[in-house]
This record gives structure tokens, sequence and C-alpha cells, in this order.
């Protein structure tokens, strides 16, 4: 059995600004305005349901809360200097040096910020969160009309 939740229709959305070095447009400062979907497949033995919807999308909102109208820092991008000083977040990188209010920073387990690392860190912080048992979940984060990253996780135990 699966079942599916559309972020934008559920509005299960977050904007945030990040950048992604390079010799390209994206390494400047810039923002999106993300949406997560889900498809979660189980199975349903006695019952007539494996997930309840109003948890799983509670759980997506609460990550998408967390990001929201935040700058996304990778934290584990090769080289990057993460420094926090008194109240704000200086971040050297590729010769730039950022500096931004600590309370507007979310510094993430990521390589990078992009819409590919932003589904792995997502499908990772929701999967762990589920209580109830699943066999897999496919997770995308659309970072505009038409284009999206998408995740898979499945339960080796199942």
């Amino acid at each position: 059995m699966e079942i599916y939740i559309d972020g934008s229709y559920s509005n299960i959305r977050f904007s945030s600004a990040h950048f992604i070095p390079g010799d390209w447009k994206c390494s400047r400062i810039h923002g999106h305005d993300y949406s997560i979907s889900v498809r979660i497949t189980g199975s349903l033995g006695d019952k007539t349901y494996f997930l309840d919807f109003s948890k799983a999308k509670s759980k997506l909102k609460e990550i998408a809360d967390y990001l929201d109208h935040m700058v996304l820092i990778p934290e584990k991008r090769r080289g990057i200097i993460i420094e926090k000083n008194g109240s704000n977040v200086n971040v050297g990188l590729e010769g730039k040096t950022y500096s931004f209010p600590a309370e507007e920073c979310r510094t993430i387990p990521v390589q990078d910020t992009t819409a590919e690392c932003l589904s792995e860190f997502i499908l990772q912080k929701f999967v762990e969160s589920l209580e109830q048992s699943v066999e897999r979940v496919e997770l995308e984060v659309h970072e505009g009309p038409g284009q999206y990253a998408k995740s898979t996780w499945k339960n080796e135990s199942s």
C-alpha cells in the first residue's frame, strides 16, 4: 500500500536563502520557495491503514518550519569556516566572507545546500521521526515549479 502527501497542496513549505559555491550564478546568495512531498509504502496487516496522515504531515511541517526563513549553511562543505562571533555567524568559503545574525541561520550537516542534499537531510529527519514501521519512503524537495530532487529510504528489515 502506498500513500502520498503533496507538500505544495498541503502547505508543507519553507522559504530559505543559500549559496552554492563555485563559478556560477548560484554562488551568490539567493533563495527558493521550497515544498516537501513524500510517498510512503507500507503494509496494512490486520488494519485498514498503516500510517496516520496527520502525524506524517505534522512531522514534515516541523522540519519545514525549522528551515523556514533561514539562511542555510552547509557544515560539511570542504573548506568552509563557520565561526560564531557574539550574535553573528561568520562564514568563510572560497575567498568570500559572509556574516549573518545567528538567529537567522541553520547550520545543517550537508555538503551543500542543493535540493539534492536537502532532500537527503530532510528524508533522514523524517524517517527518524516515524513512529510506525514503514517499508519505503521517497521524499521530494521542490525548489520551484517543475523541478525537484528525490531521495529514497528503504527499510532493510522488512
